[in-house]
C-alpha cells in the first residue's frame, strides 16, 4: 500500500507553495468553441495559443490539465423548473426526473474543464542591492530556524509577497480569456486528484481547509504490473489508469488530442506537464543541437564514404535538428513536455477496456502506452504542484507551434447549459460500424455530448448569446426527420407556462396523438403521459360543417388594414389577376365597401364581396364574381369566405393543434403554374391561417406564445405568402412570442436581415442547396463539409445555436411514449424485411 503524498504546502486564492518552495499559480481557461468543420476558425485558435505558449517561456514550468467538470443535473432541472406550467406542475417535473435517471444511469454527467498552471517566480527582482540582500538573508533565517526545530515563515506569508507578480501574470492572461482561480475551485482541483471517478458533489468538495483532508485518499496498485491503481476514499473507490504517449508522428498538425478526449463517451482527462529548457549558455539545447548535428553529420558522411545511401532515421534527425536549430536562432522557445491520458471507472475491468479504446483508436498515428510498472510515480508526477523535472522516459520536445496543435481550450458544444433533452452532439461522423449505414442509435449513444434545450428561455434573451433572436427555424428535405423534432419541441414546450398553437395542415399530430392514447399499453405504463395528450385542445377546421363557415374569414377576425390586405391576397392566391388591372381594382373597391358596412355595424364576410363581384353592371366583372362564387360554395374555401355568421377562430386553452379537414398541399417541388385548382384552395387559406397566427402570438404582451408552424414552405411560393412569413417574424421578444418553423429551403426563412430573426437553426440536408446552408451557418463550403452533409441519416442536422456555436446533431428522444406519439409512419413487413436484410 502506497499513501501518496501531495507537493502542496499551502494553498491561498489560486496560488500554491510546494515544500520544494515553488510558488504555482493556476487559472480557469474559459474554453473557445469550434467546429470541426470550420478549419479557418481552427487555423486561427492554433495561431493564438501558440502565442500564448511563447508568452509563458519566461515562467519555464508549465502545466495544462483538461478534465471532466461533473454537471448536476438535478440542480438544472430544479432551476427549469420554474417555468413550468403552474396549473400542472406534475407532467414537467416527472419528465425532469425521468431525464435526470436516464442520463445519469449511462454514467457520471460532465463537461469539459482547461486549467493552465504556471510557475511563478519566486526571486521577483529586488529594486535595490539591500533589498535582496535582506531577501536572501531572512530565507538564510528560515532554513537556520528549522534545523533548529522551529517554525519556519508560513506559506501563507510567503505567498503574500507573490501576490503583485501574481496579479501581473494575470493580467497577462486575461486577454486570452483565462482568469484565476477562486479558493474554492482551487481546493475543488486539486481535491478532484483524489476522488476520480467518486460520485460526488462539487459544492460538498470544495470547502477544505486542511491539506491532509485534501489528499485524503489511498492509492495503490492492483497486482503487481496490471498498470492500474486503486484509489480509496470515504466518498467510497474507483479505479484508474494513467496511459503517457509514448511517441507523436514527425508532423504533429491536426494532433488535436484535447479534441479525441472529449469525443470519447466515457470520461478522461488529459494532463500535460512543460519545461521551457534553456537555449544559450554552455549546457544549452542550442550548444547540445550543435554536437548532436554534428555526430549524425559525420554518421551520414560515413555511411557515404563507405558507398551506402544515408538511412532515414539519420536523414529525418538531421531534419528536424536544423529546423530547431533555425527555430532557436530566432529566440523561438522549445518545450519538452510529459502528456498522459487518465482514464477511470468503477471496476478494473471497465478502466482497462476503457483503456485499450484509446491506444486502439490512436494507434495508427500515436504510440500510447500503459506505463504498467510506472502508474505510482506517474500519479505523483501529474499532481498539481509538480514540475515535470527530471523526467526522461515518454518526454517529448517540440516547438510551440506543436503544442498549438493539440488544441488545448477548445471545446465543441451544442445547446443551451439547461433546458430539455433533444439528443447529442455527434462524434463518430462515419466512423461508426456500418460506415454511412450505421444506424442512428449507435451514433447516438457513442457521444456523451448532450444538447439541451430550453425554448422559452430564447425568447427572453439571454448573456453572452451572439443572437438575440426568439424564433427557431427547422430547415431541410421531407422525410430526414424534420417533424419529428418540430414535434419533440413542442411537447417539452407544451410543460411550460406558456401558450402555444401547432399549426398542423395535414393533420399527422392528432391522428398519432389520439392513437397513442386509446392504446391500453400506453394507458397502463404512462397514464400522466396520455393525461397530457387527452388535454390538448384539438381543433379540426372542417368546411363540411357550418360552424366552421368563416373561422379564417379575414373580414371576420381583423382590423380594416390587415383585412383589406389580406382579402385580397387571397381573392388573388385563388385566381391570380396577373396585370389585370380592371379586375383587382373591382376587387379592392368591393373589399373597401363591405369594410365599410362593417364599421356601421353590420354583420359581413368575404362571401358579400363576392357577391358585390357578381352583381356588378360591368359584364367582366360580373363574370369573376360568378366564377368566384362557384369557385367557394361547396368547397374547403368556406372556411375562409362567409356572411359573417360565426366568428373568427380564437383559442384560450393552453395548448392547441390545429389541422384543416381536406386540406391537400402541392407538393413542393410543382411550378406555381402548374398548381391545380385544389392546390390554389388550400394556399388561400393558408394565407388567413398565416395571418392569424402573428395575430394570435401578439394579441396580450403579457401573455408567453409560442406557435409552431408546419409545412411553411409553402408561403415562399408567393409574395403575399413570403410576406406573411416576415409579419410572424417579426412578432417577437416584445410581445413575448416564439415562432418555429417548419420548412424545407434556406430561403424560406426571408432576405438576410429577415434570416437574423431566427436565434436557433436546425438545417437538415436538402441538397439541391448545400452551399446555401453552410453559408448561411458560417461553415466553410469546401467538399469534406458537402460530403458531411449528403451523408447524414434521418435523424441528423446541423445545429445553430444562440451562442452561434455549429454542430451535427443526432436527434433523440429518450421516451418509448414520445417516440410513438410522432411517429410519421408506420412500418410494414416490408420495411421491417430490409432492415433485417442490412
Amino acid at each position: 500500500m502506497t499513501n501518496i503524498k501531495s507537493p502542496i504546502r499551502t494553498l491561498k486564492g489560486n496560488l500554491l507553495l510546494t515544500y520544494d518552495n515553488d510558488i504555482w499559480a493556476y487559472y480557469q481557461v474559459s474554453p473557445k468553441t469550434i467546429s470541426q468543420n470550420n478549419p479557418k476558425a481552427i487555423q486561427e485558435n492554433k495561431e493564438q495559443m501558440a502565442n500564448l505558449m511563447q508568452l509563458l517561456a519566461p515562467y519555464e514550468d508549465v502545466e495544462l490539465i483538461m478534465f471532466p467538470r461533473t454537471m448536476n443535473l438535478s440542480n438544472r432541472f430544479t432551476k427549469l423548473s420554474e417555468g413550468f406550467d403552474q396549473n400542472n406542475p406534475d407532467i414537467g417535473s416527472y419528465y425532469a426526473k425521468e431525464t435526470v435517471n436516464l442520463l445519469e444511469r449511462e454514467g457520471t454527467i460532465y463537461r469539459p474543464s482547461f486549467l493552465l498552471g504556471l510557475k511563478v517566480k519566486d526571486q521577483y527582482i529586488a529594486e535595490s542591492l539591500k533589498e535582496a540582500f535582506k531577501k536572501i538573508s531572512n530565507e538564510l533565517a528560515d532554513e537556520v530556524l528549522g534545523f533548529a526545530g522551529y517554525e519556519r515563515t508560513d506559506g501563507e506569508t510567503i505567498l503574500k509577497k507573490i501576490v503583485p507578480v501574481s496579479n501581473e501574470v494575470s493580467q497577462l492572461l486575461y486577454s486570452f480569456s483565462i482568469r484565476p482561480l477562486a479558493k474554492e475551485e482551487m481546493i475543488y482541483v486539486n481535491r478532484l486528484q483524489y476522488i476520480r471517478g467518486m460520485p460526488h458533489k462539487i459544492e460538498d468538495e470544495n470547502h477544505w481547509q486542511d491539506i491532509e483532508d485534501i489528499q485524503s485518499a489511498i492509492i495503490r496498485p492492483v497486482n503487481k504490473g496490471k498498470g492500474i491503481l486503486k484509489v480509496e476514499d470515504e466518498l467510497g473507490e474507483s479505479y484508474l489508469s494513467i496511459l503517457p504517449i509514448g511517441t507523436f508522428p514527425e508532423n504533429m498538425s491536426n494532433m488535436s488530442i484535447f479534441q479525441f478526449a472529449q469525443d470519447l463517451n466515457f470520461p478522461v482527462e488529459f494532463r500535460m506537464k512543460l519545461h521551457y529548457p534553456e537555449l544559450g549558455g554552455s549546457q544549452g539545447l542550442q550548444m547540445r543541437a550543435g554536437w548532436l548535428n554534428n555526430r549524425f553529420k559525420d554518421e551520414q558522411n560515413d555511411q557515404e564514404k563507405h558507398g551506402d545511401e544515408p538511412t532515414d532515421r539519420v536523414l529525418t534527425i538531421r531534419y528536424l535538428l536544423k529546423h530547431m536549430r533555425e527555430r532557436m536562432s530566432n529566440n523561438e522557445p522549445i518545450i519538452d513536455w510529459l502528456g498522459c491520458f487518465v482514464v477511470y471507472g468503477n471496476t478494473k475491468e471497465e478502466v482497462r477496456q476503457r483503456s485499450l479504446s484509446i491506444i486502439k483508436l490512436l494507434s495508427q498515428s500515436v504510440r500510447v502506452c500503459r506505463g504498467k510498472n510506472d502508474q505510482v510515480k506517474l500519479f505523483y508526477k501529474l499532481l498539481i504542484g509538480q514540475p515535470l523535472g527530471g523526467q526522461m522516459h515518454w518526454k517529448q520536445r517540440t516547438n510551440v507551434d506543436a503544442i498549438a496543435e493539440l488544441l488545448f481550450g477548445t471545446i465543441t458544444e451544442l445547446g443551451m447549459d439547461s433546458g430539455w433533452y433533444i439528443g447529442r452532439q455527434d462524434v463518430v461522423g462515419l466512423n461508426g460500424s456500418k460506415g454511412e449505414k450505421t444506424e442512428l442509435e449507435e451514433l447516438i449513444y457513442a457521444s456523451n455530448k448532450y444538447v439541451f434545450l430550453n425554448p422559452l428561455a430564447i425568447a427572453e434573451g439571454i448573456r453572452g448569446a451572439l443572437y438575440d433572436a426568439p424564433h427557431m427555424a427547422v430547415t431541410g428535405k421531407t422525410g430526414k426527420g424534420k417533424t419529428f423534432l418540430v414535434g419533440l419541441i413542442f411537447l417539452y414546450s407544451s410543460f411550460l407556462e406558456a401558450q402555444s398553437l401547432l399549426i398542423d395542415p395535414k393533420g399527422e399530430k392528432r391522428k398519432w396523438f389520439k392513437k397513442l392514447v386509446n392504446n391500453p399499453y400506453y394507458q397502463q405504463n404512462y397514464p400522466l403521459f396520455v393525461q397530457h395528450l387527452n388535454s390538448i385542445n384539438y381543433v379540426t377546421l372542417d368546411a363540411k360543417k357550418k360552424e366552421n363557415y368563416g373561422v379564417l374569414d379575414p373580414l371576420v377576425y381583423l382590423d380594416r388594414i390587415d383585412a383589406k390586405q389580406v382579402a385580397q391576397d387571397m381573392i388573388n392566391e385563388l385566381s391570380p389577376l396577373g396585370k389585370d388591372h380592371k379586375l383587382k381594382g373591382a376587387v379592392l373597391e368591393g373589399i373597401q365597401k363591405i369594410l365599410t358596412k362593417r364599421e356601421n355595424g353590420e354583420l359581413v364576410g368575404l362571401m358579400h364581396v363576392v357577391d358585390w363581384l357578381e352583381e356588378h353592371a360591368d359584364e367582366k366583372i360580373h363574370e369573376y364574381g360568378r366564377f368566384l362564387h362557384l369557385t367557394i360554395t361547396d368547397s374547403i374555401l368556406r372556411l375562409g369566405f362567409s356572411y359573417g355568421e360565426n366568428n373568427g377562430l380564437d383559442f384560450k386553452e393552453k395548448t392547441t393543434v390545429l389541422e384543416i379537414q381536406d386540406l391537400t398541399l402541392p407538393k413542393d417541388d410543382i411550378s406555381p403554374e402548374l398548381y391545380s385548382d385544389a392546390d390554389r384552395k388550400s394556399l388561400c387559406l393558408m394565407i388567413s391561417l398565416g395571418r392569424f397566427c402573428e395575430m394570435f402570438g401578439k394579441r396580450d404582451i403579457e401573455q408567453k406564445t409560442a406557435v409552431y408552424f408546419t409545412e411553411a414552405w409553402v408561403f415562399n411560393k408567393s409574395n403575399s405568402g413570403r410576406a406573411i412569413i416576415s409579419s410572424m417574424a417579426r412578432v417577437g421578444r416584445s410581445q413575448m412570442n416564439q415562432l418555429v418553423l417548419d420548412t424545407q429551403f434556406i430561403d424560406d426563412l426571408g432576405t438576410e436581415d429577415e434570416k437574423g430573426n431566427y436565434g436557433i437553426v436546425f438545417a437538415f440536408d436538402e441538397d439541391s442547396e448545400r452551399d446555401k446552408i453552410l453559408t448561411h451557418l458560417s461553415l466553410e463550403c469546401n467538399e469534406e463539409n458537402r460530403k458531411e452533409m449528403k451523408r447524414m441519416i434521418k435523424g441528423q442536422c446541423w445545429m445553430r445555436d444562440i451562442y452561434g456555436r455549429v454542430g451535427k446533431l443526432n436527434v433523440h428522444s429518450l421516451f418509448e411514449e414520445f417516440t410513438e406519439a410522432l411517429k410519421t409512419t408506420e412500418k410494414t413487413s416490408n420495411s421491417e424485411a430490409e432492415e433485417q436484410v442490412a
